[in-house]
């Protein structure tokens, strides 16, 4: 009898073994699929130099679909792509690896100790471009700036947590500023280019300076700041009110609530 229920639990787990082994057989990598898109965010076809999918499919090929980490997965895909920047990664199970790219775009440039640095939409070290992007210096001055990391494909950081806070809030703040239909080769036109263009007061408030007058001031401006500066360009850019003018200053609060008011 005991000879009798030994078998059948070593039957019972021989088939566990081989379910076991077929699912993981399975649930490997088998295929990669690269979706391109423009700095806009819609899909574009894929360009004639773009992404080696095949020579992504050899590195992860075999690997389980399952414990494949997408965070690791876009590091390494960011670190050896620097043009484009790997964005989302997607599994369709069983085998299917789908990953999104959007083309590496500086979108502004500061200086440090002496040298000047350009960073993309998401915060990443950029090489130099071929057009002008806004100076975004201001928004670090009286902080010592202290590099410590500046690799492509990597982002950007300083040593000093607070730069590095004021970085991200800069970043959204650009691309806020484009949502609101201003190019990124324009943007020192519409606010200028280095002087007080984004600055940081003593609590913290963000502070923006358009060109043509008057200033925007956004409280806590880790908080939800692309949407709130968006509705305080709305303000700002509004024919029917009469609020671009040096003495006028737009104050974003923290819930949302804008005013506006004469120094």
């Amino acid at each position: 009898m005991k000879s009798k229920k030994l078998l059948i639990s070593l039957t019972v787990v021989a088939i566990i073994v081989v379910v076991i082994v077929v699912i993981a057989a399975v649930l490997t990598v088998k295929k990669i699929d690269v979706v391109y898109h423009g700095f806009d965010g819609s899909a574009i076809a894929a360009p004639q130099e773009g992404i080696a999918t095949d020579e992504i499919l050899s590195a992860y090929k075999g690997k389980s679909i399952v414990f494949l980490s997408k965070s690791r997965l876009l590091s390494e895909l960011n670190e050896k792509y620097t043009d484009w920047h790997a964005f989302a990664v997607v599994k369709h199970f069983p085998n299917e690896v789908e990953i999104h790219f959007v083309v590496s775009t500086a979108i502004a440039k500061f200086s440090a100790g002496g040298e000047t640095y350009y960073i993309d939409s998401f915060g990443y070290s950029a090489p130099q471009p071929n057009y002008d992007v806004i100076d975004v210096s201001s928004a670090f001055s009286g902080q010592g700036l202290e590099v410590k990391s500046n690799e492509l494909g990597k982002e950007f950081q300083f040593q000093s947590a607070v730069c590095n806070s004021r970085l991200k809030c800069v970043v959204q703040s650009v691309l806020a500023t484009w949502q609101c239909q201003v190019d990124i080769d324009e943007m020192s036109q519409v606010l200028g280019d280095g002087g007080n263009v984004f600055l940081f007061n003593e609590n913290g408030d963000l502070i923006i300076s358009p060109k043509t007058g008057g200033k925007i001031v956004v409280q806590s401006p880790e908080t939800d700041l692309s949407e709130r500066l968006i509705n305080a360009y709305g303000v700002y850019y509004n024919s029917t009110q009469d609020v671009q003018k040096d003495n006028v200053t737009i104050t974003v609060y923290k819930n949302g609530r804008i005013t506006s008011s004469a120094e």
